[in-house]
């Protein structure tokens, strides 16, 4: 008890420390726009082109940016990649060592020219974020240790742009959510032209859909467990826009929730597309699939069980996600 009543203390003291010097920082940097305001214009413009301050939106919650950043901290790993594309890997401070793995990251070429990273963790250490000096920090709301750390980390006085998780489990809400980014960077156009591509990308695909709409199961691994992912996951999502019909939904599987092979018999699906969480292939996938229970569903019996990289179709696939609707489009087209 003492030990861990001890530690939490220091690390309390320890973020103390570090809050204080963060507003100490943007005490200093807000002096100094004044101070250049006052010689010049009550706005100043980048090199983006961009004009400071600015107010970015989010999710009815004003953040002001108060000048270009260029020392961005991203959290998580899919608003890293984004960042990544938007403003370069020169304005970032440190991102998710996520953002490195070929299995993870979407823009590993620029995450590599990063020295910086953070552990990849869903309960992130603010004191660690705080101590690269951001000038601007960038994540997601989706784990309660990411809340936590969010809140102690405004208090800081350094701008963060908290995304909500809804943003990526659609095209649509990752088109938004880099609209958002670019704002917050000064980096409208690129922002634009970014998202202008994956939606046309994405309706490129559409006109490629199939007349077939086979029943379908999305199936993810997390631990010892496989559960069938809800229809507000991207896997899913994709698969409906591209003509599957969730074969889950005759057994109450539209959320998410462990199967067993029963479960999935009783589903019985024509397809069954797996997640392929970190790399991990179909390792953790084999043994229920390889139930007797389920060798007479068409998908088993017909082979058509198809592996989609986590990077294509998910909520770390950001503008990669048209690559996978395409993949996920073609697959479909494969039922008889």
């Amino acid at each position: 008890m003492t030990p861990m009543t001890t530690s939490r203390v220091t690390r309390r003291s320890t973020l103390g420390a570090v809050l204080a010097a963060s507003l100490l920082a943007a005490g200093s940097l807000a002096g100094c726009s004044q101070s250049a305001a006052t010689s010049s214009a009550p706005s100043s413009a980048s090199a983006t082109g961009a004009h400071w301050p600015v107010a970015v939106s989010v999710d009815g919650t004003t953040v002001t940016v108060p000048a270009e950043p260029t020392r961005i901290v991203a959290i998580t790993s899919e608003t890293g990649d984004l960042a990544l594309k938007l403003a370069g890997p020169s304005r970032m401070a440190a991102i998710s060592a996520n953002s490195q793995l070929p299995a993870m990251g979407t823009a590993t070429d620029l995450a590599k020219q990063v020295p910086n990273t953070l552990p990849s963790t869903t309960d992130p250490d603010p004191e660690k974020v705080l101590s690269y000096q951001p000038d601007l920090i960038v994540s997601t709301l989706r784990h309660d240790g990411e809340k936590a750390a969010n809140q102690q980390l405004e208090a800081s006085g350094v701008p963060v742009i908290s995304l909500n998780p809804s943003d990526f489990t659609t095209p649509e809400g990752i088109e938004s959510a880099i609209g958002t980014l670019g704002r917050a960077f000064g980096e409208q156009n690129k922002a634009t032209q970014l998202s202008d591509q994956m939606s046309a990308a994405m309706k490129a695909v559409d006109a490629e859909r199939g007349a077939n709409h086979p029943t379908t199961l999305c199936l993810m691994a997390r631990g010892n467990s496989v559960m069938a992912m809800g229809d507000d996951q991207m896997l899913p999502g994709l698969v409906k826009r591209g003509g599957g019909t969730n074969a889950g939904a005759a057994v109450d599987l539209t959320q998410t929730r462990a199967v067993d092979a029963e479960l999935i018999a009783k589903a019985n699906p024509q397809i069954i597309f797996l997640e392929d969480f970190m790399g991990t292939g179909n390792k953790p996938f084999a043994s229920l699939l390889a139930n007797q229970a389920v060798a007479q569903v068409p998908a088993v019996a017909n082979k058509q069980i198809y592996l989609i990289p986590m990077t294509q179709a998910s909520s770390i696939s950001g503008t990669q996600t048209p690559d996978g609707y395409r993949t996920i489009v073609d697959d479909l087209k494969k039922s008889s």
